[in-house]
């Protein structure tokens, strides 16, 4: 079975250096994430095992996805190949398979029995709410007409023994069928997954049209179909059986609560958001389950959406620019495109796709093919060298973009966005060259001819 302890046994053989076991006691809040910020200072990003939390009985899990390294186990390949391979895999979709039972249902609590306060209250920065999160939940609904599933990740505000607050993103799949639901007067039955193979957080993360199933992906990226177990309450759905937690029950159609503050992956918080809410009508579990936590605004928040963004990205910049060449994502909401192009409109057909196709492209800087895109020397150059502002760099208002980009000024998530044309014209006003030197030359001088004297 490929779950969340075979993994970590998997990178205690292989990667021995790469778990750390904490034994004494740490404090939910703050400390976890303080000693990740710490490590990560140092340059390390171990996976964690916190075995005594205070408050709580069950060992905590986090930085599970903290490397590329670990990434690459989970998938059996080289960290170089990591985006090809997912890349390859998730486009050789697997259906899942249904089992009878599974170990995420050795304990099945119902009704009264649901208590989250059981949970640990985790807590990760100084102006984050008092209430503690799911950070590492990830939640599968149905939309209603199409019958087709849907993974995602939320941050889940808990607010007392069976509801908490589900942030949603306006132009994300699962605010869509939300708003199915509404338009219906009915609650949206959902579960939440917490515990799980990376390959399942992958595929939970991979982006394209709402036709895509991910649990299809997953199995895809797994090489295998994934064992799926019915939910114990909401018998329409079905969750992964080597699962460590599940909570079923519903998102009210009706109901609206205060939410946040939460710093997010940019590394601010975004106030307070009225969300809807998530009860709990059933909670399930893995005798002494682990707890899966990630530590927001750190390292594995950042990796372990990477594969699926630059997937994602990658796509839409090769169904537009049949001239393109290479992408990076040098920070959050930008992307840096190079393409060998054909004429000296292609950068900005090229722009307004890749801000139209996501809530979280904010910013597009195309450049040309000898551009290194992962280079920011070489960007930044090409933007002061290639660039006109007055022709070069479109600015589209009021798009949809995300509401944790601290900029946004509201938590619609409404946002301008830009695009930077930073390729040589084709066609110059004037004559510009660049500065060459004779290739022949170059290729005969010999470097070892030029060594420093010792004096004698």
């Amino acid at each position: 079975m490929s779950d969340l302890r075979t993994f970590i046994e998997a990178v205690r053989t292989k990667r021995r250096a790469d778990v750390v076991d904490v034994d004494r006691e740490v404090q939910p809040k703050f400390e976890t994430a303080a000693i990740v910020a710490k490590l990560e200072e140092r340059g390390r990003s171990p996976l964690l095992v916190f075995r005594n939390v205070a408050g709580c009985e069950h060992t905590v899990v986090t930085n599970v996805c903290g490397s590329m390294g670990r990434l690459a186990l989970a998938l059996g390949c080289s960290v170089g190949e990591v985006s090809a391979t997912f890349a390859a895999r998730a486009e050789t979709p697997l259906a899942p398979r249904t089992v009878d039972s599974g170990p995420c249902q050795d304990v099945a609590l119902r009704g009264d029995d649901v208590d989250l306060g059981v949970l640990p209250s985790m807590t990760y920065h100084l102006d984050d709410a008092q209430e503690p999160y799911l950070t590492a939940a990830i939640v599968l609904a149905r939309d209603p007409e199409t019958g087709k599933t849907n993974l995602s990740y939320h941050r889940m505000m808990i607010a007392g023994r069976n509801r908490t607050g589900i942030l949603m993103e306006k132009g994300k799949h699962l605010d869509g069928i939300f708003a199915k639901y509404v338009a219906r007067g009915e609650d949206m039955p959902v579960a939440v997954i917490v515990g799980v193979h990376p390959l399942v957080a992958l595929g939970t993360l991979y982006s394209g049209s709402a036709d895509v199933e991910e649990y299809d992906v997953i199995g895809g990226l797994l090489q295998e179909a994934l064992d799926v177990v019915p939910c114990v309450s909401q018998p329409g759905l079905s969750v992964p059986a080597g699962a460590e937690l599940v909570l079923e029950g519903v998102v009210t159609h009706d109901e609206r609560m205060r939410e946040g503050p939460f710093g997010e992956f940019t590394g601010y918080g975004t106030g307070l958001a009225q969300t809807p809410v998530f009860k709990v009508s059933a909670m399930t579990h893995r005798h002494d389950f682990l707890f899966q936590d990630i530590i927001s605004g750190h390292m594995e928040h950042l990796v372990l959406s990477m594969p699926a963004i630059e997937h994602r990205t990658r796509k839409t910049a090769q169904s537009v620019a049949k001239t393109f060449v290479d992408l990076a994502l040098p920070a959050p909401l930008t992307a840096v495109v190079s393409i060998d192009k054909a004429d000296d409109d292609e950068p900005r057909r090229l722009i307004e796709a890749m801000l139209a196709a996501d809530i979280y492209a904010k910013h597009v800087i195309v450049v040309d093919a000898d551009v290194d895109p992962a280079d920011l020397r070489q960007v930044m150059a090409a933007v002061a060298l290639q660039t006109q502002a007055d022709r070069k760099v479109h600015i589209l208002a009021d798009q949809q973009g995300t509401p944790l980009d601290p900029s946004c000024r509201n938590e619609d998530g409404r946002s301008a966005k830009m695009g930077i044309d930073a390729t040589r014209s084709l066609a110059p006003a004037r004559s510009v060259t660049r500065n060459r030197l004779p290739a022949e030359l170059l290729a005969s001088i010999d470097i070892k001819e030029f060594k420093a004297k010792r004096p004698s």
